[in-house]
């Protein structure tokens, strides 16, 4: 019983995933609207994401610090709650200021409420089934892409986008009643201390992993967070074929992190990680081929979603196993790090669609995504090493 209790408790922490991930990302969809409506130009309205970005960071690392000795049910709760009076401010918002303040305040909360969620998980579910527990939060962040983003687009070519944003207010009270009564109790931790932090990323095993984070992240939002424009200039698409198209990477985004949950208990991180970075830099650079035809861009995204979110559940497992003891400060330093590589990939992706033309921003997006492969196979290495020289330490104590 407690058991079916907790699992349906991981799915409700998985819709939290879906709201604050709809938030993120619809802008991508309506950027163009938003743009128009605002009287702001694309690259301007695209700071939107950055700003998202940037306060997801400081809400992920700055605000898990600050809240470590409270207990976790109350600051998930705070959290949402917040995350609900951004959504509001962003409904009333009537100039690009405003939409701004909103965006910080959806983002901060979000950032707090995603590393608790991902903790929490982990910490309900039996032993054998963390990976995938993990992924399911995952999966929910990765469902708003399937559902949220497709929808709120097709939305706003029919209503006032603002109304997107009350939607998922709505359903974000919802939640919140049902995680209020049903969510256990767990104790806050003695918060870490700054010099047990900057140990932590001293380790070079955690510090090459950490910055795979950026680096891949940076160059998926590079692509992702102009799709909108990329799809309307190379394929001239109508706001309603980019929602469908939205949905078709969504639908398998969806199915990369719940393959990742499962590859993940079955063959282990390493592996995991390493295919997914490869096909991911391969998928990025063949778009630059295929985004003119429809087919054949239908196709390629289609690969890209798998591919590219495979990679965050086996991430996220790999992370907690350098440092099981400091598990949600390592969590917290991963989701923070992501969100300044989203910051530098919408920040450079606006600055090429400027000065270059859009077509280029694949094939760029792919070369960073080669450069986390090449890092995290240095950290693997590095962990290894580390493995044998403990149990080289162990035989010698054993046989004196």
């Amino acid at each position: 019983m407690a058991k079916n209790i907790n699992e349906f408790i991981i799915i409700l922490l998985a819709l939290g995933a879906f709201v604050t991930g709809t938030a993120e990302f619809v802008v991508s969809g309506i950027l163009e609207t938003i743009s128009f409506d605002l009287e702001v130009s694309i690259s301007t309205a695209g700071q939107l994401i950055t700003i998202y970005s940037l306060s997801y960071a400081v809400g992920a690392f700055a605000l898990v610090s600050l809240t470590a000795k409270f207990e976790r049910k109350k600051v998930l709760l705070y959290a949402i709650f917040t995350f609900i009076l951004g959504n509001l401010v962003a409904f009333i918002s009537n100039d690009y200021i405003i939409l701004m303040l909103s965006r910080i305040i959806m983002a901060m909360s979000g950032g707090l409420y995603i590393v608790v969620a991902t903790n929490y998980a982990a910490q309900i579910a039996t032993a054998d089934k963390r990976g995938s527990a993990m992924a399911t939060i995952i999966t929910g962040f990765t469902v708003s892409l399937v559902l949220g983003v497709p929808i709120g687009t097709f939305l706003a070519a029919y209503l006032d986008w603002r109304n997107i944003f009350l939607i998922i207010a709505f359903v974000t009270v919802l939640l919140l009643l049902s995680l209020y009564k049903l969510l256990p109790t767990i104790k806050g931790n003695k918060p870490v201390p700054f010099k047990e932090q900057v140990q932590i990323i001293k380790d070079k095993r955690v510090l090459t992993a950490l910055t795979t984070s950026i680096l891949w992240i940076l160059g998926y939002t590079m692509v992702f967070a102009y799709i909108s424009p990329l799809l309307s200039n190379s394929a001239g698409f109508s706001l309603e074929m980019t929602s469908i198209t939205l949905f078709v990477l969504g639908t398998f985004s969806f199915i990369g992190s719940r393959f990742g949950g499962y590859a993940v208990d079955k063959w282990g991180p390493n592996q995991t990680i390493s295919i997914s970075l490869f096909f991911h830099a391969v998928t990025l650079l063949v778009l630059t081929f295929t985004q003119h035809s429809i087919i054949g861009l239908f196709i390629t995204l289609a690969f890209w979603g798998v591919v590219s979110w495979t990679v965050t559940p086996a991430k996220n497992f790999y992370l907690i196993s350098l440092k099981p003891q400091s598990s949600e400060t390592v969590l917290s330093f991963n989701t923070a790090l992501m969100n300044i590589g989203m910051v530098i990939g919408s920040a450079l992706g606006g600055i090429i669609i400027k000065y270059i033309n859009i077509i280029h921003l694949s094939w760029i997006g792919s070369l960073f995504v080669i450069l986390a492969l090449v890092l995290i196979k240095y950290s693997f290495h590095l962990n290894k090493s580390d493995s044998r020289k403990i149990e080289m330490k162990l035989q010698i104590s054993q046989e004196e």
